[in-house]
Order: C-alpha cells, then structure tokens, then sequence
C-alpha cells in the first residue's frame, strides 16, 4: 500500500486545542481531501470500529468496506419489545455460513486493482467484542482470515458461541484490515454484520396446511339435473352391455370352429393323412 502524501496544518489555540485542519497537497493517488473542521468528528462506521483512534491527524484516503452478501441458516420473525415484528437471522454452531464484503472508493465504485489482508471477528449486537470462555475452541473458526481481491473477499466461517450460553445475545461480524495501523489511517475500512442468533438445532419451518376439499352437492342442489344423469348413464351402460353381448358371441363361435377343426386333424391323423367325404363337414 502506497502511503498518503499529505501536509497537514493545524490551527490550535493558546490552549493547545486544535481549532481548524488544513490539508494541503493531494493524495498520492490523485485525489484530494476534503478539509475536516475540528468541530466535527471524523466519519467512522458504528461499533466495534469507532474504538480505534489515531494518536496523529487521520488523513483517510476515501476507501471504505461494503457488506455485499450475507448468507444465514434461517430467517425467523421476532417480537420487539414495542410489541413490533422484525427478521431475526439465525445461525446453526454447526455449519457455516458465508460473508462477502467489497472495498469501494468514496464514490461507492468498487476498488479492483487492490490486495487487502482483511480479518474477521466476533461482536455482540452491541458493539462489544466477544470475550473467550475457558473452551480452547477459538469463537470463531473458518476461513477468518482472508485477501480481499479485485475488490472483494469472502468468508466462510462458524460461530462457535451460542446465544443461549450468552444471555441470549445476538452476535455480529466485524470486517477489518489485519494492519491495525491501516486501520487507524483508514477507519471506514471496517464494517460489521447484521445481528445474528446463534443456535445449535434450526427446527424445521412448518409446512404449510393443505386446502381441504371443496363439499359434494347433495341431491337436493342437483334439483332436475339428477333425471337427467340418470338417464344419461343409463343410455351409456345400455351401450357397453349390447357391446360385451357381442363380444361373448363372437367368441363362442370363434371356439365352435375351432373345436370343429381340432376334430378332423385327429381324423386325419388316423388315416394316414387321407380325408373322406363322409369326414368332410
């Protein structure tokens, strides 16, 4: 990583403390920074991240990490404490689950010409971090650390931890460079989840119930349609009867002959193969 080339001049008053900051120059890379006013705090993202301060001037260079996918176990609904609904994401302890972040520039265009050492770790909803029980297993196991590029890394990790062992609190995934001092310069390169619930078993969804048959009419709704049926299965059932009449017919004429043949092949057999006229039918 190439650093910032910046002079930086501070206004302080005869007390020491900083009343305005000045940058002046541009930034190695072409861009130019936007002059900060002391009376307002730099932009860093919520949490865990807005813990690490810079004991210099911080001079950001507009990159920033963006959560592009989140893949969860389930999505349940839960109920606030103002009696309101809200999806709940749900994690098993035993799978993993995957998380994709992008690096983007100050125009929110990603960054793919870079390589960036990122590591994940394990927050509470709150923004606190996640302290280690007397287990060895580390809280969170996969693939933690990862290089971010052509603008973009993804992780495949499993939390460990479960909120019922955690006072039911939901756990959060912050994203953030490996160079601790990188992340000093450039705090925005640090992001964080949305909360998750972390159970063991996710139950099944309830499937939902089938439609139950729509009712027969009774006889009294058919009214002068029921004659009508009757008649017309009737006629129908006249039909196949005279056709299996013939059916019955043909075939016993059909085993007549056939009797009638076998009879002069036993004749002729007896013969020697001559038929008499009196053998003829």
């Amino acid at each position: 990583m190439t650093s910032p080339s910046l002079d930086v001049r501070l206004t302080r008053s005869q007390s020491g403390s900083i009343l305005d900051i000045d940058f002046v120059g541009g930034l190695t890379d072409g861009t130019v920074a936007a002059p900060v006013p002391a009376s307002t705090s730099s932009a860093m993202p919520p949490l865990a991240c807005s813990n690490v301060a810079a004991s210099t001037a911080m001079v950001t260079s507009g990159r920033k990490l963006k959560i592009l996918e989140h893949r969860v176990h389930k999505v349940e609904m839960r109920q606030k404490e103002n009696d309101e609904s809200e999806e709940e994401l749900v994690v098993s302890n035993l799978r993993p689950f995957l998380l994709k972040v992008g690096v983007h520039d100050h125009m929110d265009n990603p960054i793919l010409d870079c390589s960036l050492p990122l590591r994940a770790s394990l927050l509470y909803e709150n923004g606190l971090p996640v302290k280690q029980t007397s287990s060895s297993e580390p809280l969170v196991v996969g693939e933690t650390d990862v290089v971010a590029l052509q603008g973009a890394a993804t992780f495949k990790l499993r939390i460990t931890s479960l909120s019922s062992h955690r006072d039911k609190q939901r756990f959060r995934i912050q994203v953030a460079p490996q160079d601790m001092e990188m992340l000093q310069l450039e705090p925005a390169l640090c992001v964080v989840s949305d909360p998750m619930k972390s159970v063991t078993k996710l139950g099944r969804v309830a499937a939902p119930p089938l439609p139950l048959p729509s009712p027969m009419p009774g006889l009294g709704e058919l009214g002068g349609d029921l004659s009508s049926l009757k008649r017309k299965y009737r006629d129908t059932l006249d039909v196949h009867s005279r056709q299996i009449q013939n059916m019955v017919d043909t075939q016993q004429m059909i085993m007549h002959e056939l009797q009638s043949v076998m009879m002069m092949a036993r004749r002729a057999a007896l013969n020697g193969g001559l038929v008499t006229p009196k053998q003829e039918i």
